[in-house]
Order: C-alpha cells, then structure tokens, then sequence
C-alpha cells in the first residue's frame, strides 16, 4: 500500500499456520493474552498478527524479529523500547491484519474491521457519532458506518486518546464540507470538535471484499528526556 505523508503499511492474512518459532517473538504478555482466547481460530490470528507485526518492525529496525522490544507509554500506547521516533500502529479484523509505521516526528493510527451485518447501525451511530455523521449512517447504510468507525478508530490511535476520544471526534470530507461520501484516499479529514484541534487526513484503505479500514497520521513533537 502507497505511504500517507510518510507513513507505511503492510497487510498479513491471518488464517495461515502458526510457523515454527512464531510464538517465540511475542512477549510474555502477548502470549498469556494469546493462551486466554477461547476460540482455537482467534488465538492463531493473534498470534500471526502480533508475529507479522514483529516481522515488519525487526526488518525496519535491523533486529531480529524475536528481539523487537514493545512497550508502552503513559496512556498505554504500544512504542518501541529502542528506537526513539519510529512509530507504530496494529490493528485486526478477522482475517486481516494491518501494520503502519511512521517516521520520526509523525504519529500513525490504523484500523481495520470486518463489516458485520448483525449490528443496529443506525442506533449505534446515534448514539456513539455526531449528529451529522448519524444522518450519513441512515442515508448511506452499513458501509458507511463502518468506514466511519475505522477513521474515528485510526485518529484516536495515532492521538493515544483511546476509545474515550471516539465519542468527540468528527470526520469531514476535504473537498466539499460534506460528509465522507466515498473510499478515495485523501478524502477526508479527521478532528476532535475542540475549536484548537488541527484536523488530520484520513486514508481509506482497500483491505478486502467486506472490510473497511483507514489510516490516519498526525504530527508529533515527543517530550523532552529528563535525567
């Protein structure tokens, strides 16, 4: 997939065999969440995706895949442990799943989501979008909850502002003023309704038949060391 001022993005199909030594990379942590998945199918998928994720920063970085060291910042964002600037984003869906990094001083936020049927999506989006963005769900139906869902998702991934942000954040399309009216790339923007918050692009991605996904970049000025 193209990058989005300077970020990248790399897509891995989940339902694969768990390779030899694939479990091996993944922290402690990682393991005991895989182990805890009730569903045989999802504990394969999280681990393909958090080794594929792995896979993609160790080659970024010239570090073996299994030595990739993530933590977290104070919000519980995931960060590299030793490559100040380089930032990182996961996100899956069924069986896909999506890996963006952005160069130093860039924050990256993606997500991808299985569109799903089963869903009251007009009452969700009255209830979890703006106004505005709730008349697009009922106007335009299914689809377009969802891709509304993974730029709202993707923006609040890349702020570190978590799913507490989802509720404020509103998606525009950067053309007319109107709301999001189709999968183009640049053609939307993503913002919190707070009048100082700068309003980002947002990349619709084309995963597969039944998905949606997006990705979003900010700009980042980490905090100065101390000590």
């Amino acid at each position: 997939m193209e990058p989005l001022a300077g970020a990248e993005v790399w897509k891995a199909r989940l339902d694969r065999p768990v390779r030899d030594g694939w479990r091996d990379w993944l922290s402690a942590a990682e393991r005991e969440r895989a182990a805890g998945l009730a569903d045989a199918g999802e504990r394969r998928r999280y681990v393909v995706a958090h080794a594929a994720l792995r896979s993609v920063l160790g080659g970024l970085c010239g570090v073996p895949p299994a030595d990739v060291r993530i933590t977290a910042e104070k919000s519980g964002r995931p960060c590299l442990e030793d490559h100040d600037g380089v930032d990182f984003n996961l996100s899956h869906s069924g069986e896909w799943a999506l890996v963006a990094v952005a160069p130093p001083g860039t924050r990256v936020g993606v997500d991808v989501e299985r569109i799903r049927a089963d869903l009251d999506h007009v009452e969700l989006a009255r209830r979890m979008y703006q106004p505005e963005e709730a008349e697009r769900v009922r106007e335009r139906g299914l689809a377009e909850y969802f891709r509304l869902w993974t730029a709202k998702e993707a923006y609040v991934k890349a702020t570190g502002a978590g799913l507490a942000g989802l509720r404020g954040c509103l998606v525009t399309d950067t053309v007319t003023g109107c709301w999001v009216t189709d999968m183009g790339e640049g053609s939307a923007t993503v913002s919190s309704r707070s009048p100082d918050q700068e309003a980002w692009p947002v990349r619709f991605l084309d995963v597969a038949p039944g998905y949606a996904a997006a990705l979003v970049t900010t700009a980042w000025t980490p905090a100065p060391r101390t000590g």
